[in-house]
C-alpha cells in the first residue's frame, strides 16, 4: 500500500493477539493487533484482505477435537463422547472421516488465504475413557503433522505432551487460564490455584525452550483496569498475554488493546433509510471530524438486552418524541446512561422514570418569544406555533450551559452538561428552514461535540496529503452532447476537452453517460463524433476514465415512491428498462471497450441523481474493482453556511461503502442549471469556509460536462483553476482520494499495554491530525512529515503501521530528518541508524521540502530530481510529473523497525 518493493524489516519478537470469535461488522478493532484468530466464517473475503493489507496476521480457528451436534450428525460414527459444559461432542481423532473433514477444512481456508491455523481442543480426547487416550494421542500428532503441511503456520491450545514429537512445531502455543478462568456452566469468573499456576507455568517454559513462543488467554469480565494489570501480569512472565471475556465477545487486551472509537447513533428504518436520518446527516460529521466512528444504527433491529455497549465511546442520540415511545429505544437507553457518556439532541426521554434518572423534570411547555442566555447563531422561533417542552433540572450536579425564557418569565434548560453527557435541546438544536435545509442554532463543536466526553485522538484525515489540502477534479459525463454557445456550436464535452482538460493539467476523473455518446443511445446521428471526442479526453495523460451510468438513474433505492419520480427512472432510452447490472457492469465493459486507449481501464464510478445506491448495488462496483464516488449534500457559502449543510466523507455499511462526493456540484450554484450560469466560481467560497478554522474537507472541483454550454460557465471554470494553481494542493486523482475515504472508519488505533502513545495502523488512509497536546518524538516509527494546519498538526504516513510516541517538549521529531510538505503521495519512507530512503510521486511537477537534514549527505537521486540546500532544509522539485527516489545518509538520525 505504502510503495511497492519496500525492503524487508525486521519484526518485533513481541507481537500482539487476539482471539474474537463473533460476527465481524467490521475489521476496525481487529487491526489494533499484530495477528487475530477469528471464526472463518464470520470474516468475509474482502475484510481478510483488509487486514493483511494492513500487516495483520490472520489466523483461521479449527476446532480438532470436538464438533457442535449439527455437525457431528453428518459423522455419526465418528464420535468418542460429549462435552455436556459446551454442549458438543468430542470426536475420534482416529476416525477417517474425521481426519478426512480436518484435512479438506485446512485446505479450504488455505485456500482462501487465511495465514495459519488456531488448533482448539486437542486435548478434548481425554474426556473419554482412559483406555483410548494413547491412541488418540498417536491419531492428533500424525493429524498435526498433515496439518502442517497444508499450513505453514500453526497455533495449538495446549497439545504439551505432543510437541516435542512433531515433525514441525508450531509458532506458537496457547494456554487458558493462567491466572483468571471461566466457568461456562456458571457463567462465573475463576481465580486459579497456586498449584494450578505452578503447573501451567512450568508446562510453558518448556514450550519456551523448544524455541516457541507460548500465549496466555486468560479470561475477566469487562473491567479495564482489572484486564490491563493480568495482561502485565501476564508479560512479566514472559508470555504473551490476551485477556478478554470468557465467551471471547469482545476485544480484549494484549500488548496493545483498541480504542474505543464508536460513536452510537439510532434512527427508524421505518421512517427513512439511514442516509437520510438525522443521525447520519448532522451527526456523523462531527464524530469523524473528532476522529472517531459514527455508527447509525436502525432501532427496530436491535436488541437492547444484547447490544455490545463495551464496543462504544459514547451516544448521541437525535429522535423525534414518538420514537421514545418504543420499549426498544427506552430499554437502550436505560442501559446507555450508566454505561457511556449520552447525548441527547433536540427531545428528551418522556419515561418519568428515565427522566428521573438523568436528574432532569418536564414542567410544561414554554410560551410566546423565547430568549437565550447565550446569543443564537440565527433568531429562536416563538414557541407559539410549536409546543417546546421545558425541562429543569433536579441534580445539582447538572450544569446548564444555556437556558432559555419564555415571555412568562419561566426559564427552562437548554443546553445540560451532565455525568452522563448531557442534551441540546429544542429549539436550540437545529431550525428547519424552506427548503429541507437545517442550520445548527449553537455551534456544535462548541456545545454539542464536548458533551460527548471523548477522549482526544489522533484523527484519521482525508483533508490533507504529505501536509498540503487535497485538489481533485471530477466531471460527470451528463450533457456531453449539448451543443454549447460557442463559435462552431461544439458539443460540450469538446468544449470541456479544447477549452478545460487540454489547458489545465491537473489530475482528472471524467466520465461519459454511455446512453449519450454511443450508437445504440439516444444520439446515434452523432455517436461517431461523441465517442471521438471521448476517446481524445480518454488519451490525455493526467485523466482517468469514469463511468456515469448507461442511462443516468435518478434513483438507485427502490424504496422511493412513484410519486418522487417526476422524471421517470432514468433517461428515456428506445426499449429499455433499468437494469442495475446493465448500468454498472454494461457501462463499465462499454467504456473499456470502445473508448479507453490500450494504457487503461476505468477506474470510478460516478453514482448519478439522487446518487442514493443500496448496499447491495454498492458492491456491485467493489466487485469490478472500482472505487465509488457521489452523493452527499455538502454546500456552504459565505451568505449561506452552517456545519449542518456539511456531509460526512462517506456512509458506511457492512460490506460496502459509498464514497460522499467532498463538495456539491456547479447545480446549486445555479440554480440547478436554471440562472447565473457563472455561479460555480462561487465555490472558492465553499473551499475556504470548510478549510478554516477547521479544515473539513478537501478541494473538489466538481461539474458536469454541461458547463461546457456557456462562456459563463467556463469562464468560471478557467477561474476556479487559475484559483487552484495559485494554492499549495496536493492533487490527486479521485480514484486515489476514494481509495483513503473509502478505508476511513478501518483505520485501527491502539494503545500500548506498555506505555503513552499509540498504535495506527492505516488500510488507507495518509493523514493524521494531531491532538493538541501530543508532540512526537523521535522514537515514532513510519511518520514521515508533519506539518501545521489550520486547527493542528497533521501527520503524513510513510508506513501502514505507524508509532505515535509523545516528545517531552513541544517539538515533533527533534533531531530526525521529516517531510514538512509536498504536492506529492509518499509512496515509500524508511528511516534507519543513518540512512533515509524516499520516493514521491507527484501528479503535477514537484514541489517538496525535508527539514532537519542538516549534516545529511546525498547518496543517490532520480536523474530529474533537483535539490537546492539552505540551512537545515533541502528543497525538492522536478520539472514535469514524476516519481523519484533519493537516499540520504543522516548520521545518528535515529532508526525506525517496523512491525
Amino acid at each position: 500500500m505504502f510503495g511497492i518493493n519496500r525492503p524487508v524489516v525486521a519484526k518485533s519478537p513481541e507481537r500482539s493477539i487476539a482471539f474474537y470469535y463473533q460476527s465481524i461488522d467490521s475489521v476496525r478493532e481487529l487491526l489494533s493487533y499484530d495477528r487475530v484468530v477469528v471464526t472463518p466464517e464470520a470474516l468475509s473475503d474482502s475484510q481478510l484482505k483488509q487486514l493483511q493489507q494492513a500487516q495483520v496476521q490472520v489466523f483461521a480457528y479449527l476446532s480438532v477435537g470436538e464438533a457442535n451436534p449439527q455437525l457431528a450428525a453428518t459423522l455419526p460414527n465418528a464420535q468418542l463422547t460429549e462435552n455436556s459444559a459446551w454442549q458438543s461432542l468430542v470426536m475420534d481423532l482416529q476416525h477417517p472421516a474425521w481426519q478426512q473433514y480436518l484435512r479438506q477444512s485446512a485446505q479450504q481456508l488455505h485456500d482462501r488465504g487465511f495465514d495459519g491455523l488456531f488448533l482448539d481442543t486437542l486435548d478434548s480426547f481425554r474426556l473419554a475413557n482412559a483406555s483410548q487416550h494413547n491412541a488418540q494421542q498417536d491419531a492428533l500428532r500424525q493429524l498435526l503433522d498433515q496439518l502442517a503441511e497444508i499450513s505453514s503456520q500453526l497455533i495449538l491450545n495446549r497439545g504439551f505432551d505432543i510437541l516435542p514429537a512433531l515433525r514441525k512445531p508450531p509458532v506458537a502455543v496457547v494456554a487458558e487460564s493462567l491466572f483468571h478462568g471461566y466457568d461456562v456452566s456458571t457463567d462465573r469468573y475463576t481465580q486459579q490455584s497456586a498449584e494450578d499456576i505452578a503447573w501451567l507455568s512450568a508446562q510453558l517454559r518448556q514450550v519456551q525452550q523448544q524455541g516457541i513462543e507460548a500465549i496466555v488467554l486468560d479470561y475477566l469480565p469487562d473491567e479495564l483496569p482489572l484486564r490491563l494489570k493480568a495482561a502485565q501480569q501476564i508479560l512479566a512472565q514472559g508470555f504473551t498475554p490476551y485477556i478478554a471475556d470468557g465467551l471471547l465477545r469482545q476485544h480484549g487486551v494484549s500488548l496493545h488493546y483498541p480504542v474505543r472509537r464508536r460513536v452510537l447513533g439510532l434512527y427508524d428504518g421505518d421512517a427513512s433509510p439511514k442516509k437520510q436520518s438525522r443521525c447520519h446527516r448532522y451527526l456523523s460529521m462531527l464524530i469523524e471530524y473528532a476522529g472517531y466512528v459514527p455508527d447509525c444504527l436502525n432501532f427496530r433491529q436491535l436488541d437492547p438486552a444484547q447490544f455490545p455497549l463495551q464496543l462504544y465511546a459514547a451516544a448521541a442520540i437525535d429522535l423525534p418524541d414518538a420514537n421514545y415511545q418504543d420499549a426498544r429505544v427506552t430499554q437502550l437507553v436505560q442501559r446507555l446512561v450508566p454505561q457511556i457518556p449520552t447525548v441527547f439532541v433536540g427531545t428528551l426521554p418522556s419515561d418519568s422514570g428515565l427522566l428521573q434518572q438523568l436528574g432532569i423534570q418536564q414542567e410544561g411547555f414554554y410560551s410566546g418569544r423565547l430568549t437565550a442566555s447565550s446569543t443564537m447563531l440565527y433568531p429562536l422561533p416563538t414557541a407559539s406555533g410549536t409546543r417546546f417542552p421545558r425541562y429543569v433540572s433536579t441534580n445539582p450536579e447538572l450544569d446548564i450551559l444555556v437556558s432559555l425564557t419564555d415571555s412568562q418569565g419561566a426559564v427552562g434548560a437548554a443546553v445540560i452538561k451532565a455525568p452522563w453527557g448531557g442534551a441540546v435541546l429544542a429549539p436550540v438544536h437545529l431550525q428547519e428552514l424552506v427548503g429541507d435545509r437545517l442550520r445548527w442554532m449553537l455551534d456544535p463543536f462548541d456545545y454539542l461535540l464536548p458533551l460527548l466526553q471523548l477522549p482526544a485522538l489522533p484523527v484519521p484525515d482525508l483533508t490533507t496529503e504529505s501536509g498540503q489540502r487535497i485538489l481533485t477534479a471530477h466531471i460527470d459525463g451528463d450533457g456531453f452532447p449539448s451543443v454549447a454557445w460557442l463559435p462552431g456550436k461544439p458539443f460540450a464535452g469538446d468544449a470541456i476537452y479544447q477549452r478545460i482538460l487540454r489547458q489545465y493539467p491537473l489530475p482528472h476523473t471524467v466520465s461519459v453517460v454511455e446512453a449519450e455518446v454511443a450508437p445504440h443511445g439516444l444520439y446515434p446521428q452523432h455517436a461517431a463524433k461523441l465517442e471521438d471526442i471521448a476517446r481524445q479526453i480518454f488519451r490525455l495523460p493526467h485523466v482517468e476514465m469514469a463511468s456515469h451510468t448507461f442511462s443516468h438513474p435518478f434513483f438507485w433505492d427502490p424504496r422511493v415512491s412513484a410519486r418522487e419520480k417526476l422524471y421517470g427512472d432514468a433517461l428515456p432510452v428506445p426499449d429499455y428498462q433499468l437494469d442495475y447490472d446493465r448500468e454498472v457492469a454494461g457501462s463499465v465493459a462499454y467504456i473499456n471497450r470502445q473508448l479507453a486507449p490500450p494504457d487503461k481501464a476505468v477506474k470510478v464510478y460516478l453514482w448519478s441523481g439522487m446518487a442514493n445506491p443500496t448496499p447491495d448495488i454498492i458492491a456491485r462496483t467493489s466487485a469490478l474493482g472500482l472505487q465509488n464516488v457521489n452523493g452527499g449534500n455538502t454546500y456552504v457559502l459565505n451568505d449561506n453556511f452552517s456545519y449542518a449543510q456539511v456531509s460526512p466523507h462517506i456512509n458506511w455499511y457492512p460490506g460496502a461503502v459509498q464514497v460522499y462526493a467532498p463538495v456539491m456540484n456547479e447545480n446549486l450554484y445555479t440554480e440547478l442549471w436554471t440562472e447565473n450560469f457563472s455561479g460555480f466560481a462561487r465555490v472558492t467560497e465553499t473551499f475556504e469556509q470548510l478549510g478554516s478554522p477547521r479544515r473539513l474537507k478537501p478541494v473538489s472541483i466538481y461539474y458536469h460536462m454541461y458547463s461546457g454550454m456557456y462562456p459563463s460557465s467556463l469562464g468560471a471554470l478557467d477561474y476556479l483553476y487559475q484559483w487552484a494553481m495559485r494554492q499549495a494542493f496536493t492533487p490527486l486523482y479521485l480514484s486515489e482520494f476514494a481509495q483513503r475515504a473509502h478505508s476511513l472508519y478501518e483505520t485501527g488505533m491502539a494503545y500500548h499495554l506498555s506505555g503513552p502513545g499509540f498504535r495506527v495502523r492505516s488500510t488507507g488512509v495518509r493523514s493524521l491530525r494531531l491532538p493538541g497536546d501530543l508532540y512526537l518524538s523521535p522514537l515514532s516509527r513510519g511518520i514521515a512529515g508533519v506539518t501545521q494546519g489550520p486547527d493542528g498538526w497533521y501527520a503524513t504516513l510513510g508506513a501502514a503501521v505507524v508509532e505515535l510516541m509523545p516528545a517531552s517538549n513541544q517539538q515533533h521529531l527533534q533531531g530526525r530528518p521529516y517531510l514538512q510538505h509536498a504536492n506529492a503521495i509518499v509512496q515509500e519512507w524508511r528511516l534507519d541508524a543513518n540512512d533515509l530512503w524516499l520516493e514521491l510521486q507527484s501528479h503535477v511537477p514537484l514541489q517538496a521540502e525535508l527539514r532537519q537534514v542538516a549534516g545529511c549527505q546525498i547518496i543517490s537521486q532520480s536523474p530529474a530530481l533537483k535539490l537546492s540546500r539552505q540551512a537545515d532544509t533541502f528543497q525538492l522539485s522536478t520539472a514535469e510529473p514524476a516519481t523519484v527516489q533519493l537516499q540520504l545518509r543522516c548520521p545518528q538520525s535515529g532508526s525506525e523497525v517496523l512491525q
